[in-house]
Order: C-alpha cells, then structure tokens, then sequence
C-alpha cells in the first residue's frame, strides 16, 4: 500500500514537472494567461474608474477569471488531448499508476499558474488604482478566490475525462470559451442574464463559487436570492460532483484500454 502511493505521489509529481517544463517551452500560454487578461483589466478599471470603489473589484474578477480560464479549465481540459495528440495516450493508460495522477499533476500545474496569472491581474489593477480594493474581508476573499480556481479545475478534469473520446476537444473547446465566459458569471453576474439561463448555469461549479465571492467582496451584492450560504454549498457539492464524475470516466477509459490495447475507434 505504501509502496503504491509513493507510486502514484512519484508519477504526480513527474507530471507536474512535465507541464512546467512544457508550459517554459511554449510561450504563447503567456498571451491568453498572463498578458491579454492584465490589458482587459486595465481597459474595465479605466472605463469604469469613475463609478465607484467596489468597480474595481469587478475589474479583478473579470480579468483574473480570464487569466483563470486560460489555464486552469482550459488547460486541464486539454491534459488528455496533447497525449492524444503526441500518440502517448495509450501507453500512459497502460502504465501501472492509474492515469488519473498523471492528469493530477498536470491539473495542479494548471491551478497554479491561474492563481499566479490572477495575482498579476490584481497587482496591476491595484497599481493603476492607488491604493488596494476595499474588501471587507481580504482573507477570506483571497481563500474564496483559490477556490473558485479549484471549481474550475474541476471542470476541467470533466472535460479531459470526456475528451478522450472525440478527437474534437479543441474544437469544443474553442467554440465554448466565451459561453463558459458569460455562462458561468465570470464576466458579469450570471443574474443579469435571461432567466431561463440559470438552471444551465447552475451546473457549472464556478456559477455557485463566483456569486458567493461577490457576495463576500461586494456590499449590496444582489445576486442569486438564496445569498452567500446557499452559494458556498452548492460550489463545494457540485465540484465533488464533478470530480466524482472524472473519477469515474477515467476508470471506464483505463479499463477500456487495457481489454481492447487501443482507443482507435475514438
């Protein structure tokens, strides 16, 4: 058992180490993730500078969720196609250690530099602005933002469990990025859409975790009526949801191709 887990912590962090070193490699992550979210920032504090103090709370969340998405959801969700795509997907899977860590390490890469390109977000917006938000509790406000990333990890390792079965992740993803933008609240309060988006929304783990964190950092925050509680719970029980589901999925694929020796037919 133990020689088992060190197994599983030794391929984690062999993943992890990976996606850095691939992430180092490639810089064009460095537009979507780190330098187009601090231009979106800047351009919505200037635009909204004159309108109140809690606006430029509203810059940072829709800016840093930007700097988020890049990476956290839309990387995690791409961890299964680059080994598609390198032709490594069938060999990882028959590898001992469940392939669910090798995605594991390449998922907390993923949520950390979202936090690192969120954190560039707000130093920027602050610099502009003179002086830091005024948030009524920036501890909790900060603990709430880390996991509002892990909300959208969650998503993400859904995708990555779904994609190894159609060659269009890409496609699907692209196509889906500024849905998942709008959908979700990332942009604005998911209340100012139609109501008959909601129930849609509230599928997603972010849609819960972000009108919680707006509740939290913003007074006078009208969002979903059931307020802050409400919201907190539902974030966490949809995202165990999510990973249950991925856990599954990624069980179903492993013993698909240790039966079959290939997912050709995918």
């Amino acid at each position: 058992m133990i020689e088992l887990s060190v197994s599983r912590a030794r391929s984690t962090l062999a993943s992890l180490r990976l996606a850095v070193l691939m992430f180092l490699a490639d810089p064009q992550w460095l537009i979507p993730s780190m330098i187009a979210p601090v231009i979106f920032g800047l351009v919505a504090f200037e635009i909204f500078r004159g309108s109140g103090p809690y606006f430029v709370v509203y810059a940072i969340l829709g800016a840093g969720m930007m700097s988020m998405w890049g990476q956290t959801l839309y990387g995690s969700g791409w961890a299964t196609g680059q080994d598609r795509e390198f032709g490594t997907l069938e060999p990882t899977l028959q590898a001992p250690t469940p392939y669910l860590y090798v995605v594991l390490g390449r998922v907390i890469w993923n949520v950390l530099s979202g936090l690192i390109g969120g954190l560039i977000v707000y130093l920027v917006v602050i610099l502009a602005y003179g002086r830091p938000p005024p948030l009524v509790d920036p501890w909790a406000f900060a603990g709430l933002f880390v996991f509002v990333v892990l909300t959208l990890a969650a998503v993400g390792v859904v995708f990555a469990a779904f994609y190894v079965y159609t060659r269009y992740a890409g496609f699907i993803q692209n196509v889906g990025e500024f849905a998942f933008y709008v959908g979700t609240g990332c942009m604005f309060p998911v209340v100012l859409l139609p109501f008959w988006t909601s129930p849609f929304s509230l599928f997603f783990p972010p849609t819960w975790a972000l009108d919680a964190l707006r509740y939290l950092a913003i007074p006078g925050y009208a969002g979903f009526s059931w307020g802050f509680g409400i919201d907190l719970l539902g974030a966490v029980g949809t995202t165990a949801v999510y990973l249950a589901v991925a856990g599954s999925v990624f069980q179903q694929v492993q013993r698909h191709v240790l039966e079959s020796g290939d997912l050709q037919e995918y």
